[in-house]
């Protein structure tokens, strides 16, 4: 074999590389603020179907909500592993401790028709009232993803344990 028959189509491949990475960083650079802004406009709306009306307050790992000076409750964001991956969880809690409301902003990897359950408003429902998550019962045929919601608004409880409860 003739050394041109090996270096120019390596010489090429490597330009193709190179010019394809170049491309992505721009695309990721171009699209890196835009996509943090709409992660973050999400969440607000996530938090606003919590406590429609409140305005809240960021207190590091969680969220106080107010309306007219009055503390309705708090949110924590937590992410607990799930069968296919991360689950990420807003947990409603209130004042004196109670789970009001449970969201799941993320659970995408989870199994179609059944980890993805966990996401459905009837199993999301059962752990309004509840101050012990791991007394509701699982899905049945996605014991690891309820498990990992489970644990997520457990970590949310946990939160609301070391911030004291009612620290308005």
């Amino acid at each position: 074999m003739k050394l041109k028959e090996i270096l120019l189509p390596t010489l090429a491949l490597c330009v193709i590389c190179v010019v394809f990475t170049g491309a992505m960083a721009v695309v990721h650079h171009v699209t890196k603020e835009p996509i943090e802004e709409n992660l973050k406009l999400e969440a607000t709306a996530a938090r606003e179907s919590m406590f429609p009306g409140a305005a809240f307050e960021e207190r590091g790992d969680y969220f106080a909500a107010y309306q007219d000076r009055t503390l309705l409750g708090y949110i924590m964001e937590t992410r607990a592993r799930g069968y296919g991956g991360e689950i990420e969880v807003m947990t409603a809690v209130s004042p004196r401790g109670g789970v009001m409301r449970v969201r799941v902003l993320s659970a995408g990897e989870e199994t179609p028709g059944l980890g993805q359950r966990i996401t459905e408003e009837d199993f999301l429902g059962r752990f309004a009232g509840i101050d012990n998550p791991h007394e509701i019962d699982g899905i049945t045929g996605a014991t690891i993803s309820s498990n990992g919601l489970k644990d997520a608004v457990r970590q949310a409880l946990a939160i609301f344990s070391r911030i004291g409860g009612d620290a308005s």
